[in-house]
């Protein structure tokens, strides 16, 4: 009867224990009795190894099959022999790396032990690197470089000239088979690692029979389209082969530990949580992988550009009347017919691969799809969009003090899915009542619309991106007064028609802070005290974005007498977004004054123009300066 095993540290212990034993004797043997560094036992007639605990694995190369592995071992040693009075004995525990190779396949095969060397810390190294449960690390940066790697091994001429993929052929060069199957409604894909039988649809999509099937078998519900309404049948396929691709040898680890592993099963989720750990966290990762490879196979990222421009020059000689943006969303609706993908996935590529104007085309939202816009290139950061839901609109209006007032004043509109500038250039009024933006409002967004960040979310009344984001609002203020909110993605939404009503603002804050710098304590604690109060966060918060510790600030906010050096106040500065004129306030409770020197002058620009930054972003612009000074510090 198979054994089971919670690891695969505790199946090569229960397995492979004599030889492991073995291996580090003769090690030791080898290296002679000098080399057993024993206090009672100087000259040792006996040596014996026991309690060998199999501790941590680290996997560092597989290919055809073959697998190496360190292995780090805990064991004692004993030693018996001749001491400084009389015949001695000691026990040692000492820790060594043993270094494996062997074959995975329908079990572990042929395994040697090829190195024994006394433990040291080794540094990780990304080639070929494997976690421990056999998942290999991708990284983002490499991930066109994969998707052709994975070409290269199955669909080579896709990266000579832009083609679709054929998924016969794909799945014949691949090895796999593939039926389609009564699945579960959330269940969009499944792969099979081991025999089973399953039921499968016939031919007429209708009835069922029940099928045997092998190793590389692929289940795909032909009424559960990958990431629901973004996907198509072709996305499914791929997905799936890039888990028999990338993943076979997770589920060979996983056989070798419990039997009854078969399958991996595609839920259709669109994010996992953050806290997932272990083989929980493994499966996480192999989703994402396939998740993020599936559609830089279907279109890579040469051809796809290649086809794209094709398409652009072609439509240039034949639809002159069209607006930029209808322009690109009709090339983007050709892309995806060609490469048999959805609009909306053919849209995101286009994205990734550098045509960002592209997020202008095919938005929908709130059930509807609103015209194609145009903005400025580089107009958004990462992850900032024009577009947000309806439910999303309300909360940021409810949320946001400046928005509100400037929606419920009339001088921004909600309209097309975005907050416009309320004039008659950008908002067009008909006769029914109902406003829509203008022909020139549509090719010009960036100059009348809104900017928001936007954060992932699970939830299926957002159908308006591509993991279902929602999108949050940044209060609509004189940024270059007002005291900004911790925003690590800013940019400025103010525009020229806005500047009249953000003096009023200005003035009225100018008497706040005012007010509150004269009834501010006298003590820089009690001063940091009430800032992190009247911010609303917490030591942990703050240090998170001051780059300080939980404990430094705890003592900061309850040790007057502690020295506070002025890069470390900086980073609270910035951890706590404070405005220029609380930061000075701050830095001379602090014990500081400002000097005509390079540093400081550098200092001062980033609390009066770059307030609403992150430490990070500081940091950045001190080494854009030329300062090797970096913040925080935290000599004390």
């Amino acid at each position: 009867m198979h054994k089971n095993y919670r690891s695969f540290e505790a199946y090569l212990e229960d397995i492979y224990y004599d030889e492991m034993h073995q291996a580090i004797k003769n090690s030791i043997l080898q290296k002679g009795r000098r080399s057993l560094d024993s206090y009672d036992v100087l000259d040792p007639s006996y040596i014996e190894v026991e309690n060998i605990r199999v501790r941590s694995i680290t996997f560092y190369g597989i290919e055809h099959r073959q697998i190496f592995f360190n292995a780090t071992i805990q064991a004692e040693i004993v030693l018996k022999g001749m001491g400084k009075r009389d015949y001695e004995a000691d026990r040692q525990s000492k820790w060594f790396i043993l270094s494996f190779y062997g074959h995975l396949i329908s079990g572990l095969r042929k395994v040697m032990i090829i190195d024994v060397r006394d433990y040291s810390k080794e540094r990780f190294s990304k080639e070929n690197a494997l976690s421990r449960y056999l998942v290999p690390y991708l990284y983002s940066e490499d991930l066109d470089n994969e998707a052709e790697r994975f070409l290269q091994k199955y669909y080579p001429e896709a990266l000579e000239n832009p083609m679709p993929l054929d998924m016969a052929e794909l799945l014949d060069n691949m090895c796999l088979t593939m039926y389609y199957a009564p699945l579960p409604d959330n269940i969009f894909g499944r792969s099979y690692f081991g025999e089973a039988q399953v039921e499968v649809f016939e031919e007429d999509m209708i009835h069922t029979r029940t099928e045997n099937i092998d190793v590389g078998t692929i289940l795909v519900n032909p009424n559960v389209f990958f990431m629901r309404n973004i996907g198509s049948e072709n996305n499914t396929i791929v997905h799936e082969c890039v888990h028999h691709d990338l993943h076979a040898n997770f589920f060979e680890l996983q056989k070798l530990l419990n039997n009854d592993v078969i399958s991996i099963s595609c839920d259709v989720v669109e994010e996992y949580g953050k806290d997932t750990v272990g083989i929980d966290n493994a499966l996480h990762w192999m989703e994402w992988q396939a998740n993020v490879l599936t559609p830089r196979i279907l279109m890579p990222l040469k051809t796809t550009k290649q086809k794209l421009n094709e398409i652009l020059i072609r439509l240039q000689g034949e639809k002159q009347d069209l607006r930029n943006a209808e322009f690109l969303q009709l090339a983007i609706e050709e892309l995806a017919s060609f490469f048999g993908v959805s609009k909306l996935s053919a849209k995101l590529r286009a994205i990734d691969i550098g045509f960002e104007q592209a997020a202008g085309t095919f938005v929908y939202v709130d059930g509807r799809y609103y015209p194609p816009y145009s903005f400025r290139r580089g107009t958004l950061g990462k992850n900032q969009t024009f577009v947000i839901d309806e439910m999303n609109a309300f909360n940021v209006v409810k949320m946001s003090q400046g928005l509100s007032d400037m929606v419920y004043s009339g001088k921004v509109v909600y309209v097309n899915a975005m907050f416009c500038i309320n004039d008659p250039q950008y908002v067009l009024r008909c006769e029914d009542g109902s406003i829509e933006l203008t022909e020139y409002a549509l090719e010009n967004v960036d100059e009348c619309c809104l900017i928001f960040d936007r954060t992932n979310r699970i939830s299926k009344l957002y159908d308006d991106s591509f993991y279902r984001r929602c999108f949050l609002c940044r209060d609509v203020n004189a940024v270059n007064f007002v005291e900004a909110e911790y925003n690590p993605n800013y940019i400025d939404n103010q525009n020229a028609q806005e500047r009249a009503k953000e003096t009023a603002k200005i003035i009225a804050f100018s008497k706040e802070i005012s007010e509150e710098l004269m009834n501010m304590p006298g003590s820089f604690s009690r001063t940091l005290e009430c800032h992190i109060k009247r911010r609303g966060i917490t030591n942990e918060v703050l240090a998170e974005r001051s780059g300080l510790s939980s404990r430094i600030i705890s003592d900061y906010r309850n040790k007057e007498a502690l020295t506070k050096e002025l890069p470390a106040v900086m980073a609270l500065c910035i951890g706590l977004n404070l405005h220029q004129f609380y930061a000075e306030d701050l830095i001379l409770k602090a014990g500081h004054q400002w000097k005509m020197t390079h540093e400081h002058m550098v200092y001062r620009w980033l609390l009066v123009e770059h307030s609403d930054e992150t430490l990070y972003q500081w940091n950045k612009r001190l080494e854009d300066a030329g300062l090797s000074q970096r913040l925080p510090s935290n000599k004390h």
